[in-house]
């Protein structure tokens, strides 16, 4: 009898601990949120052989806006910083090599629809509104998917509504995904 409340309050840890936000399971999102949200705290992501832990950071105000921050921890101990805003349902990411910001994710784009980035660096075009993506860890359905090109790389992102980022695939071959943990042994 003590095992089996030992494995249940187990389980209710790893579910609460490995949550994108509060009462959220892994696999689940929230219907009314964004394909986009800016309000999930810590997500950890593989990516192709090795992983990075994003964080939510403080806001900072750049040409008088305020944008959040974001913090990206490489398993190398490398770290990026990106910053977001979101206004009218639209989300901005702060260029810093143009002093300008790109828009990340409209909700009003459609399917076939292509924006690139400040610096024309980066060209994404919305590739279909229901796409899905099978994990190691979830089958997630009703995922905007979209092409993301470099002049040397080319790859599928997938985003959940109220989840946000789920995982790239090249090729069709799954490259990154949301993770509950890095500890897989």
């Amino acid at each position: 009898m003590m095992r089996f409340f030992i494995l249940l309050g187990l389980i209710l840890i790893t579910s609460v601990t490995h949550a994108q936000k509060e009462g959220q399971t892994f696999c689940e999102a929230y219907a009314e949120d964004s394909y986009f949200p800016l309000s999930i705290k810590v997500k950890k992501i593989f990516w192709q052989d090795t992983h990075y832990t994003e964080k939510r950071l403080e806001t900072k105000t750049i040409n008088g806006k305020e944008y959040i921050g974001f913090s990206q921890l490489w398993k190398e101990g490398n770290s990026d910083t990106m910053y977001l805003r979101e206004e009218n349902g639209i989300v901005y990411q702060y260029e810093e090599c143009c002093e300008t910001e790109t828009v990340r994710f409209d909700p009003s784009f459609k399917e076939g629809h292509t924006w690139t980035t400040v610096d024309k660096g980066a060209t994404y075009t919305i590739d279909t509104l229901n796409g899905t993506l099978k994990t190691p860890f979830c089958e997630y359905k009703n995922l905007i998917v979209i092409d993301f090109k470099l002049t040397t790389f080319q790859c599928k992102f997938y985003y959940k509504k109220g989840y946000g980022y789920i995982g790239a695939t090249f090729k069709d071959t799954l490259i990154s995904c949301v993770t509950p943990t890095f500890d897989l042994d």
